[in-house]
């Protein structure tokens, strides 16, 4: 699979999506409460991670765990699901979600404390740490604990299974890893798995100048880590010197990889457990992350990079690709130090995992559609589509069911293309000012003064304006636009060159405006 898109807090897979944007922005609080309730940032009133809690801010509306729960579910949050603040209510919106309280890994405190060795032997808060965890807190990390949580659940609910007097209990569980979330945190034997000399530049490390300013994000979050701060990186378009470039790269790969062979972990553990015939699995990030395109970091910008995830499925009997009556396991546990080691690293690829049997489309799809995909897929009523004011209404979703185009790829063997599915898919990030300042990236709502409105067409164009917005009353005005961005896609896939003001695009221009005014509602498949 080319262009899955990068994560940063990432559950598999055999069918992929190769266009899959969040609608919201690219956050961690923003993103969660849009994908776990299918709502849109402007209908849920979360743009940051210190916000008011949706439940009381904006309505009392039906998550995607909660959902299930009140069909009779077990549902159980294990590790990050909801962003762990206020916004997402006292305890991760338990008791509304969830059966049981949520899992957090006892060592995940640990995370913002200097436990990172330095070479001057003495323990730091930065942003690159790989570590030997035998000797951090706990003598663990929150990915390793989580895990092993998750595969004590499998364990419980397997041997009530087995018990012919228990009632057969359906679950649903929510499982978060951290990595490759900064810090860069993981066991330092990953390291070596990508050698520096063989890790790649971006292909585009350098700032933009037709990029307007107040698209630009500072990543405030990388600069103030301890080894970080000590670059002195000039503010706010830095560069990033060319050798922590590398190094950041080299960390996110590590981390990446690290991230991989736990959730491998989970998956062996749910079929050794029994439920690997019977469970739909799914894989998503919160949001992506920039290393180095454009001369930016961390995730706070409407580009592709910032907003462009992995989305996988695996739906039994639809998108298995290991026969029937088969002995191959279907989640087969990989040791990465053999597999990574025996492929070759050059400029950060590898032939370890190939797509052979990957089912593959290149549909538009956003992260308010799992709510409504997961519940068709099980066969429960799907929620119906929001009304314009859906505030008063705790059960709706604001994206559709995507299993026509998981039929369509898995079992016509076809790929339902992007242009007959969604016209368009929709991204949006705020800021308190033209040109950044310190809280650019994550601006309180009293501070919003601008919303970037942005659009990836399925024929080929990323168009963003930024306009004036009440912080108030959230909402855009589309008539004081403050900049523009236009990206032809065909000839710009890279969004370098912004070609908003070029004058042989003024019709286009109009029409992208146009649309983007419309909204997501006016993107919706035919059918739907």
């Amino acid at each position: 699979m080319k262009n899955r898109g990068r994560m940063q807090d990432g559950g598999v897979v055999v069918f992929a999506v190769r266009n899959f944007y969040e609608f919201w922005q690219p956050l961690c609080a923003p993103s969660r409460v849009s994908f776990l309730t299918s709502r849109r940032p402007d209908t849920t009133k979360t743009y940051n991670n210190k916000g008011s809690y949706w439940r009381t801010n904006a309505g009392n509306f039906t998550t995607l765990p909660q959902y299930f729960r009140d069909a009779g579910y077990f549902t159980a949050s294990i590790g990050k699901i909801f962003h762990n603040a206020p916004v997402c209510g006292k305890d991760n919106d338990f008791p509304y979600s969830w059966s049981v309280r949520p899992y957090h890994a006892p060592t995940e405190p640990y995370g913002y404390e200097k436990v990172c060795p330095g070479s001057d032997g003495r323990l730091h808060f930065n942003l690159l740490c790989p570590v030997n965890v035998s000797t951090q807190p706990l003598g663990s990390l929150p990915d390793i604990q989580t895990t092993d949580h998750i595969l004590e659940i499998f364990k419980s609910l397997s041997e009530s299974r087995q018990e012919a007097s228990a009632p057969h209990l359906p679950f649903f569980l929510g499982m978060g890893f951290h990595k490759p979330h900064i810090s860069f945190r993981y066991p330092k034997e990953y390291l070596e798995l990508y050698p520096l000399e063989s890790v790649d530049k971006a292909p585009n490390a350098f700032y933009s100048q037709t990029q307007p300013p107040v698209a630009w994000n500072p990543f405030m979050d990388v600069r103030r880590r301890e080894d970080t701060t000590a670059l002195h990186l000039p503010f706010p378009y830095g560069p990033m010197p060319d050798k922590y470039h590398y190094l950041i790269r080299q960390a996110y790969y590590a981390s990446t990889t690290y991230m991989d062979y736990e959730l491998g972990r989970v998956l062996a553990g749910l079929e050794a457990a029994g439920f690997a015939d019977d469970t739909i699995i799914s894989f998503i990030s919160d949001h992506g992350w920039q290393l180095g395109e454009h001369q930016e970091w961390s995730k706070f910008s409407n580009y592709a990079t910032a907003t462009r995830i992995p989305f996988m499925i695996h739906v039994p009997g639809i998108t298995d690709t290991v026969k029937e009556g088969s002995k191959k396991p279907k989640f087969p546990l990989r040791d990465p130090f053999l597999e990574y080691k025996s492929t070759s690293r050059v400029k950060g690829k590898s032939n370890a995992t190939g797509s052979q049997g990957v089912l593959v489309s290149d549909a538009l799809v956003e992260l308010t559609d799992l709510f409504p995909t997961l519940t068709d897929l099980v066969q429960l009523p799907v929620p119906p589509l929001c009304p314009v004011n859906s505030s008063q209404v705790d059960t709706c979703v604001e994206g559709v069911s995507l299993v026509p185009v998981i039929i369509d790829t898995a079992l016509n063997h076809s790929s339902r293309s992007s242009k007959s599915w969604k016209k368009a898919a929709f991204t949006q990030y705020p800021r308190p000012s033209d040109t950044p300042r310190p809280d650019s990236d994550q601006p309180s709502l009293a501070n919003i003064t601008i919303m970037g409105y942005s659009m990836i067409t399925a024929d080929g164009y990323h168009y963003t304006e930024w306009v004036g917005f009440n912080n108030v009353t959230c909402e855009m005005n589309w008539s004081d636009v403050h900049a523009r961005e236009l990206y032809i896609l065909h000839s710009d896939p890279l969004e370098d060159t912004n070609v908003a003001d070029v004058k042989k695009n003024e019709r286009l221009v109009q029409r992208l405006s146009s649309e983007l005014h419309k909204g997501w509602r006016y993107a919706l498949p035919k059918q739907v």
